[in-house]
């Protein structure tokens, strides 16, 4: 018996939340639906896709081979549709977007603005997730692209690099005399630092900043998660602390923002996409874009 479309779909999105009930709530059905759906699906096949669990499915050896299978299929179906559409710069389109808030604060701005003109009818949705959430839902179809500023070794996965960011000391002249910005690190290590640094981390884990404070002793002040909230503390004076300079303006500057002499870190920018599936040429565009504001922030070729 022929596969049935329907139920092919219902199984990949169970295969991929490997939870019946999400996939229901993903495919706007009930939960009773696609396991009837999923169930005569396995019964046209003969063979079981999934082991049931109390909390949770887990795929057969069958069931990862048909996933592998659907998706190359739901592939090449958007591919198709895609190629009967056109890509015209005026066909309407919605990408999903998805990154720490460094890449979509600051990375993003220039490269959709330009895109927007470009693609008029063209809506973005920018979602600030932590990096397993999106990278989950990437595989999933459920974002389009992922940016990030490390490699991710997941070989679901096709990574574009961009370009590199440097991260260096930033303070504020209000934070020091007239006349006395730091001169040196020792100087540097004498003021206060906001770092970025989740709740509950392993106290003995290193700071996400990179700062290797395995050599320089500095004096911890303010603890953060988000680089929004490090960023403004720096700029108002309250501390020092590292900023990656693609968040650092010529405004900023001119209000009093300056670098201070210190250690520097440099890291590459990506951006992600899951692995064999096609874009539309706003989401090629947008990567290109992207990799032309990165290189031109970092002064990098």
């Amino acid at each position: 018996m022929p596969l049935d479309f329907l139920r092919l779909r219902h199984f990949l999105e169970a295969a991929r939340e490997l939870s019946f009930r999400r996939a229901a709530r993903n495919l706007r059905l009930s939960a009773p639906a696609i396991t009837r759906s999923i169930a005569l699906l396995e019964r046209s096949a003969g063979k079981k896709l999934f082991i049931r669990g109390k909390r949770r499915a887990t795929l057969t050896g069958a069931g990862e081979s048909l996933k592998s299978h659907a998706e190359r299929i739901f592939d090449q179906i958007e591919q198709a549709e895609l190629d009967l559409k056109g890509d015209a710069p005026e066909a309407a389109i919605v990408l999903r977007l998805a990154g720490r808030e460094m890449t979509t604060n600051y990375l993003l701005p220039g490269p959709l603005a330009r895109i927007s003109r470009r693609f008029p009818n063209a809506r973005f949705a920018i979602h600030e997730l932590p990096t397993a959430s999106w990278v989950e839902a990437l595989k999933k179809d459920q974002v389009d692209l992922g940016f990030y500023y490390k490699a991710i070794p997941d070989p679901a996965l096709e990574a574009v690099r961009l370009g590199r960011t440097r991260f260096r000391i930033y303070g504020s002249r209000a934070l020091w005399p007239r006349g006395a910005r730091p001169a040196s690190l020792a100087a540097v290590l004498r003021l206060p630092f906001v770092v970025p640094r989740p709740l509950n981390a392993d106290p003995e884990a290193p700071n996400l900043d990179g700062f290797p404070d395995n050599r320089h002793r500095r004096i911890i002040r303010y603890e953060s998660e988000s680089l929004e909230t490090n960023r403004k503390f720096i700029l108002k004076g309250l501390a020092v602390g590292i900023l990656p300079e693609l968040a650092v303006s010529p405004e900023d500057e001119k209000s009093g923002l300056a670098r201070l002499p210190g250690p520097s870190v440099e890291r590459d920018l990506y951006v992600f996409k899951r692995r064999g599936r096609p874009l539309p040429a706003a989401a090629q565009a947008l990567i290109e874009e992207a990799a032309l504001e990165a290189k031109g922030k970092s002064g990098a070729s």
